[in-house]
């Protein structure tokens, strides 16, 4: 961990995860599906993302005899 810097303790990041999902199950908070989870995060993460190289991994295909 040298170098890297949080924001909140991991103790503190489930505490606040445990009480968004008790007011989501309240219906206090709306829920969000995956797409829409993935689409908050790319956006948040485009610099980020924007530097990185993909790699695509070739596949790997079994011998046949």
């Amino acid at each position: 961990m040298d170098g890297e810097k949080r924001y909140c303790s991991i103790e503190e990041s489930i505490i606040e995860s445990c009480k968004e999902i008790n007011l989501m199950r309240k219906g206090l908070l709306p829920e969000i599906d995956a797409r829409e989870a993935i689409t908050r995060l790319r956006e948040e993460l485009k610099d980020e993302l924007a530097d990185e190289e993909i790699v695509v991994p070739k596949k790997k295909v079994a011998m046949r005899w």
